[in-house]
């Protein structure tokens, strides 16, 4: 947040809040932005999963209180709810693409709302498929370049949109093929490492930087980054919380690969 070279959408945490069981209230919200709206490319309205009535009170109280958040076209909203949205804003997030307990949305679901945008700008959140870019969205966002923190696994990519994945486990389908040998290489990661079990964990006493499941995954969906916007002009925003433990594997990822960035 205090970094001038990093973009950072602010999104209020709804799907979380309803995944988990939280309550994010407006006050405790818009006490936030009071603090770090200025440091934000942009932040999102508070929107409520699944109930467009408290999405759109949200909405007008922060509108009437001089706020001028992102809006979020919600699951049930329908073309006139979309032309209201960008006669206020300039860019629209959509929700109701990925939800919780049921996955990803139908593609029909998806078309219809960029069918209702019309070329205008609009944010996916938490909707990352690449077979679907070709629909031109500004800008989506993914936490699944945490996956290695959260479920022990590898995600690799290759370039070109081809990702392979392995877990310790498994990691023997991959360590053959040329071009992840080299990601290791490049990463400074050796075939000890990657055969030792305790490096594809967090583990305390190995320090962060032997943890070589999250640096390769990690590295793989920044060097992606790259290659949606090069291919779509898409933005992909990397989800993470205020104070995610891969918060310093990625800031390494990034300057990694600064002078890519730098060419956009």
């Amino acid at each position: 947040m205090e970094r001038d070279d990093i973009d950072v959408l602010l999104d209020c945490g709804a799907f979380t809040a309803k995944s988990t069981g939280m309550e994010i209230t407006l006050q405790e919200y818009c006490t936030f932005l009071d603090k770090w709206a200025d440091r934000l490319f942009r932040y999102l309205a508070l929107d409520v999963v699944g109930n467009p009535a408290g999405t759109d009170a949200n909405l007008q109280a922060m509108l009437a209180a001089g706020y001028r958040p992102v809006p979020v076209h919600v699951l049930g909203d329908g073309q006139e709810r979309m032309d209201y949205l960008f006669s206020i804003s300039d860019y629209v997030a959509c929700a109701g693409l990925k939800r919780p307990g049921k996955g990803h949305c139908s593609p029909e679901y998806i078309k219809q709302k960029m069918q209702w945008a019309a070329g205008r700008n609009v944010h996916w959140l938490g909707f990352v498929r690449e077979e679907f870019f070709s629909l031109r969205p500004y800008s989506v966002d993914s936490n699944s370049w945490a996956s290695s923190q959260m479920y022990g696994r590898m995600d690799i990519y290759l370039g070109a949109g081809k990702w392979i994945d392995c877990n310790y486990a498994t990691r023997g389908k991959v360590i053959k093929n040329k071009q992840f040998r080299a990601i290791l290489d490049t990463l400074g990661i050796s075939a000890t490492q990657l055969n030792n079990k305790e490096h594809w964990r967090s583990n305390a006493s190995l320090g962060m930087d032997a943890f070589v499941s999250r640096h390769v995954t990690v590295d793989s969906w920044v060097r992606y980054v790259i290659d949606i916007y090069k291919k779509f002009g898409t933005r992909v925003f990397i989800a993470t919380g205020l104070s995610d433990s891969n918060d310093e594997c990625l800031r390494n990822a990034i300057a990694r690969h600064r002078s890519e960035f730098e060419s956009l």
